[in-house]
């Protein structure tokens, strides 16, 4: 039996079975929902500092780095790998919700059920069948919808009952994928981005900041990390990217990215020449990054400088694990002058070997939450109200 093109686009059902039928809309809109909102929508709508709480100012749109090397990893690197991440990303997004609501049923099913095909057995080091259930599982459920097609209820049956011509799904596939196209293509149009790995060499954890400018206008990206004893970390970011590692209270540049640095394994503990030309980019940067911080207080005053204003000293401690494994902790601090319940703090994995560094206003009460405190209430233990006197204070969890 010979599968038209056409019903590629516009699929029918011959199979009277209602319950049958029933039962596998709910099917099909079950795995296309939780795919958009399970793994395509963390996708195109991430977390700019991955360690951050889910809040409007750490989101951003776009496929997030750690997605872009990962398809690096895999070996989809022709065009751009931004190019391909772009597509997965919103391959899962658009393509979960077009199958949820029985529409290009087919054509959606067939690439999702192609990246669980190469996550099931191209990603994973040892592919054995039967062994990774969950994406397997996945592969062979999208590759049933792409046989049967969004079957009695669904929009594709609804076309083809009332003989809407095929014309009419040419422009809606067109326009799906120009967008897709698009929307995945602007990051790398815009600036070269290089992935890259961290290391630290030494027996002791280094603190480091990622800074950098993207985009027109230009926006600051960036955040700051732990990296414990003989630990690496992956990244991908732009060209230009800075990194800096704090050396006795101050900030060293250490390694400017550039366009040959791609796959490169970049020792902290190393010293590496900065050129002339990156020095004077450097200057520019860092100059660009306090107007913008300028403008940024003005308009949202940050914590350091409301409690300059209201004359609340600011104090630093240290938070360390207890764990030699170490554990996934969240962390809220109440702010003295929120009136509200406020989502300051960190959600980090720590251990005996890992510390981090905290400063707040005095008057701060630090609490131990039992789950991601961002996404609303949870039980939290009380660790500590900051005072002068918890001035490098070290708090075991």
């Amino acid at each position: 039996m010979s599968i038209s093109f056409r019903s590629l686009f516009v699929s029918n059902h011959t199979n009277e079975n209602r319950l049958f039928h029933l039962v596998y809309a709910l099917f099909r809109i079950y795995c296309g929902i939780s795919i958009a909102i399970g793994a395509g929508l963390p996708k195109v709508f991430h977390k700019i500092n991955p360690e951050g709480p889910v809040q409007w100012d750490n989101l951003a749109l776009g496929t997030p780095d750690w997605f872009v090397q990962q398809v690096e990893q895999v070996g989809f690197t022709i065009i751009s790998t931004q190019f391909w991440a772009g597509l997965a990303a919103y391959g899962e997004f658009l393509g979960g919700l077009l199958i949820a609501v029985g529409l290009l049923t087919r054509i959606s099913a067939i690439q999702m059920a192609f990246q669980f095909w190469v996550v099931s057995f191209i990603w994973y080091k040892e592919p054995m069948p039967f062994s990774m259930y969950y994406q397997q599982l996945i592969f062979w459920s999208f590759l049933l919808i792409a046989a049967g097609g969004c079957g009695r209820y669904g929009l594709d049956s609804w076309i083809s009952r009332r003989k809407v011509k095929f014309q009419l799904a040419k422009p809606v596939l067109t326009s799906i994928l120009l967008s897709v196209v698009t929307i995945s293509g602007n990051a790398q149009e815009k600036q070269d981005r290089i992935s890259y790995t961290l290391t630290n060499s030494s027996l002791r954890g280094r603190q480091l900041e990622i800074r950098g400018l993207v985009g027109s206008p230009v926006e600051k990206i960036g955040y700051g990390c732990q990296l414990g004893a003989l630990q690496s970390r992956s990244d991908n970011k732009p060209v230009g990217t800075r990194i800096y590692l704090k050396s006795k209270d101050q900030w060293e540049l250490v390694y400017v990215l550039g366009l040959a640095d791609n796959g490169k394994t970049i020792d902290i503990n190393k010293k590496y020449e900065i050129s002339r030309e990156q020095w004077i980019q450097v200057a520019y940067d860092e100059q660009t990054e306090k107007t913008l911080s300028l403008e940024d207080i003005t308009q949202n005053p940050d914590m350091e400088t409301v409690a300059a204003q209201l004359g609340l000293d600011m104090v630093t401690f240290k938070i360390r694990g207890n764990s030699p494994l170490g554990r996934q902790v969240h962390v809220r601090a109440q702010l003295p002058f929120d009136k509200e319940r406020s989502n300051n703090g960190f959600s980090r994995k720590l251990s005996m070997f890992t510390t981090v560094s905290a400063s707040y206003p005095v008057g701060t009460k630090i609490y131990l939450c039992e789950g991601p405190y961002w996404n609303g209430p949870v039980e939290e233990t009380l660790l500590l109200e900051v005072d002068a006197e918890k001035s490098n204070y070290l708090i075991r969890i």
